[in-house]
């Protein structure tokens, strides 16, 4: 965890420019802030419990739906609730690389169906 402490340190500074994600092609809300350092340590108490592998350290998420840094291989990777990988940065900067600042307007139309975010697999 020594080699990416910087980043998970500085990860809560990311909701303040960032709204939105490019994932697996499409742009997506981030509906949520990033955690702060001391939630990311309370969090890794909480990983058992919540079925996430004890090498992902998580940094964003509801804990249904997260995003958690592999602490062996050093990638982001993007877990729904059933824990199935839904995508994967190679590192920390691809990672970074894909936030964007633009935010996700939803017509009334499509907010119908539900608010759709990265866990949300089948649309709403």
């Amino acid at each position: 965890m020594k080699d990416y402490e910087k980043f998970l340190k500085e990860a809560e500074s990311l909701s303040h420019k960032y709204a939105s994600i490019y994932f697996n092609v499409e742009l997506e809300a981030l509906s949520m802030p990033f955690w702060s350092w001391d939630e990311i340590q309370k969090g890794l108490a909480l990983r058992q419990e919540w079925e996430v592998d004890e090498s992902l350290i998580p940094f964003y998420g509801d804990w249904h739906d997260l995003f958690c840094l592999d602490k062996n291989t050093g990638e982001i990777v993007a877990l729904n609730d059933e824990r199935e990988v839904l995508c994967t940065w190679a590192s920390v900067k691809d990672f970074i690389s894909c936030l964007s600042e633009k935010e996700i307007v939803y017509d009334d139309e499509s907010m119908e169906g539900g608010v759709h975010h990265f866990g949300d697999s089948h649309g709403a």
